[in-house]
């Protein structure tokens, strides 16, 4: 933070698609445009994020060619971005335009297609389409990814209407500004013309763009935060917990027990494929091993008609579901993903270490870990015949709503594991970063730092 703060000694870039390999090489500071921000998201995982206003077409863009790589980002990149409008520094039809050639949907979110202008909720333009509730949001995106569409979304959020009178003194500032900007040549100046004129506006409105600014913002990350949660719960309806295993189905033998170094009562288990004869062994040493909690979370909801009362010391109808969760198998997935979308090799970049039990709940560990084309050689398995301990499981009882209800979590073979069952993955890794959560014993995590120091690798928990 102290650098980001300081950008005199710590010169800090406006950071698209173009400048990330260059900024990451040289360990420079910056921050994203939204093309930075969604190729980021997209590596991440995540479907939808808001921000203040959209790039777009500068006005005289017809003859400069000077459009933003927010609209070509949006052309080719999955993600949802939900924003007050298109900058009104710029040619807003001539970007709604742009748009529609990248194929892009834009849907204004509101009673009507009415396309908003950043300042004001207005800018005298029509989106083809308009949604009013966060669930209409959320099932464009949703429907997009069953047809496999792999372009992002456009949501225009028009700023509440209390701000629209201060929203058209601002418009006739930002119009001076613009013009001032082609008489003194700064609208020739590439990046650094929307800095300058945001930096203008505010100058000409005596700071009253700022307030309109910090209102669109809220406003855009209030609607965008419920759209993700809408999102979420659609992706949580259609996942069936065998649907999507892939290949990796088959986990025949194990480590024998005895090895050097390893708790007599874990086991390393090996990753094959369907074909038992042929193991699926990983192509180098993981760069990156995580430590901790891998879990099966159990949700079951029932149907819309039952209450939260009704579902009390009773039966009621409704759905069972599984997911993946656990902190250090949720961190090593997003690692993973990252790594893999680098290149095929990056795959076996990421080894996650978390022990499961002898039970069906460690099946699915194994096969959904598996299926996701993670390295699952770093499961370790508790011996049945030495510890009851089963596979960790997080329980939820939700209502018709989505509501909690209850909930019961068994998380012990996390804290029982032991360094000693550890070690051999590490010696056998040599890690250059060695991630660990907090759902391991103090000893465990002692021990872990202990190792990373004696072997010069980096450690985050």
């Amino acid at each position: 933070m102290e650098q980001l703060s300081d950008t005199r000694n710590f010169p800090s870039s406006k950071i698209s698609r173009r400048d990330m390999a260059a900024v990451c090489a040289r360990k420079g500071n910056g921050g994203t445009t939204i093309a930075g921000t969604m190729v980021i998201a997209h590596l991440a995982g995540i479907k939808v994020f808001s921000t203040g206003g959209l790039g777009g077409v500068h006005r005289g863009g017809e003859d400069s060619l000077d459009v933003s790589a927010d609209l070509t980002e949006l052309g080719r990149t999955p993600v949802a971005v939900v924003a007050g409008g298109i900058k009104s520094i710029l040619d807003i039809g001539r970007t709604l335009e742009y748009l529609e050639t990248q194929g892009v949907p834009v849907v204004t979110y509101g009673r009507t297609r009415g396309f908003p202008a950043f300042f004001s909720p207005r800018s005298g333009f029509e989106s083809p389409y308009n949604v009013e509730t966060p669930l209409e949001a959320a099932n464009i995106i949703h429907h997009g990814d069953l047809l496999g569409l792999k372009n992002g979304y456009m949501f225009g959020c028009p700023i509440p209407e209390e701000y629209a009178e201060a929203g058209e003194r601002i418009q006739r500032a930002v119009d001076q500004a613009v013009e001032e900007s082609t008489l003194n040549g700064m609208d020739k100046r590439g990046k650094e013309v929307t800095p300058w004129l945001l930096n203008r506006v505010y100058e000409l409105t005596g700071g009253a763009s700022l307030e309109n600014n910090v209102a669109l913002i809220e406003n855009s990350a209030r609607i965008g935060g419920k759209i993700a949660v809408e999102y979420a719960k659609l992706q949580m309806g259609k996942a069936d917990s065998t649907q999507n295993l892939g290949p990796f189905l088959d986990f025949a033998t194990v480590v024998p027990n005895g090895s050097p170094g390893i708790d007599p009562n874990v086991r390393a288990i090996e990753r094959f494929t369907s074909d038992p004869d042929q193991k699926v062994k990983p192509t180098k040493p993981a760069k990156v091993v995580v430590v901790g909690g891998a879990a099966v979370d159990v949700i079951s909801k029932a149907d819309g008609s039952s209450s939260g009362s009704s579902a009390v010391q009773s039966t009621v109808p409704g759905t069972v579901k599984n997911y993946l969760g656990g902190v250090a198998r949720n961190v090593a997935e997003a690692t993973h993903r990252i790594c893999a979308s680098m290149s095929e090799a990056g795959s076996d970049d990421v080894l996650l270490v978390a022990p499961v039990g002898n039970d069906s709940f460690g099946t699915i560990v194994r096969d959904g870990t598996a299926s996701l084309g993670m390295r699952a050689d770093g499961l370790l398995q508790v011996s049945p015949s030495t510890s009851p301990k089963g596979t960790a499981v997080c329980n939820m009882v939700l209502d018709g709503s989505g509501d909690l209800i209850s909930g019961v979590a068994d998380m012990d073979i996390i804290s029982d594991l032991k360094f000693g069952a550890i070690l051999p993955v590490l010696e056998r890794e040599e890690p250059s970063l060695l991630a660990f959560d907090s759902n391991i014993s103090v000893e465990t995590m002692s021990d872990l730092c202990d190792w990373a120091k004696k072997s010069d690798s980096a450690v985050f928990v």
